[in-house]
């Protein structure tokens, strides 16, 4: 069995930690925030070091550090409906862990902060609702029998919640298209640019291959004009040695 590292040892006790202090409360104490944050960085520097774990052990410790992330950043959300859907889509660690705290504590607090939630945006539906009610209504409500109240106002506040919820999911569409379509747009540049280049180099290189044979042939002819004059050179000086020894055989 491998021995773990004291960073791990480290970072597994301060995640236990901020998971029950997130199951207690995430808005109780503001230290929470400081302690992700100081996890973030003791598993990037346990990644770095040459005694890190496993993958799958890695990727559950960066999954459940995710998971409180996304939580602690729901508890800055001031819109109920915007605090619902977020709380939905925060990831959700399938892994099982063996820590003294069990192994559904991440399930625990998001069932936790799902149903706290919930009865945050209920209770601001149905206190806007009473601001809206006419004394007629209210009377009518007041001698109808509970169980009827109790279903009508389920079914309102169902209706609210999947028309919000729908209007965020169109809004979040849209913002996706529009960034897609920048992307897409900055893609094409990108391409129209490289595709120059590349005419421009083979361009480029036929010249250079152009100009290298030019040279090439201007050379070789100024060496051929060169040997010549050195050819003419010696017969020159070949004839005169001739003539020289002749006029001198002549002269004895």
């Amino acid at each position: 069995m491998n021995q773990i590292s004291r960073e791990e040892v480290n970072i597994r006790r301060l995640l236990t930690r901020c998971e029950l202090m997130a199951k207690d409360d995430p808005y109780k104490d503001w230290k929470l925030e400081k302690y992700i944050l100081a996890l973030d960085d003791m598993v990037k520097q346990l990644q770095a070091s040459s005694s890190k774990p496993s993958k799958d052990t890695m990727m559950n410790y960066i999954k459940r550090i995710d998971f409180l992330k996304g939580l602690v950043n729901t508890t800055k959300l001031s819109n109920p409906v915007d605090r619902v859907v977020a709380v939905q889509m925060l990831p959700k660690s399938s892994t099982t862990y063996n820590d003294s705290i069990g192994p559904n504590i991440t399930t625990q607090i998001h069932q936790k902060t799902t149903a706290k939630y919930n009865r945050e945006l209920r209770a601001e539906l149905f206190h806007s609702d009473k601001g809206t009610l006419d004394d007629g209504i209210r009377q009518r409500l007041s001698i109808t029998n509970v169980q009827d109240d109790d279903l009508d106002a389920l079914l309102k506040y169902n209706r609210n919640i999947q028309e919000k919820i729908a209007e965020n999911m169109l809004s979040m569409t849209s913002s996706i298209k529009e960034h897609a379509l920048a992307a897409n747009a900055i893609i094409k540049k990108d391409i129209g640019l490289l595709e120059r280049s590349d005419k421009l180099t083979d361009t480029n290189t036929t010249k250079l291959k152009t100009e290298s044979l030019k040279l090439q042939e201007h050379t070789q002819s100024y060496w051929r004009c060169w040997m010549w004059v050195m050819i003419a050179f010696v017969l020159v000086v070949f004839f005169n040695m001739v003539l020289f020894m002749k006029v001198a055989r002549k002269k004895v």
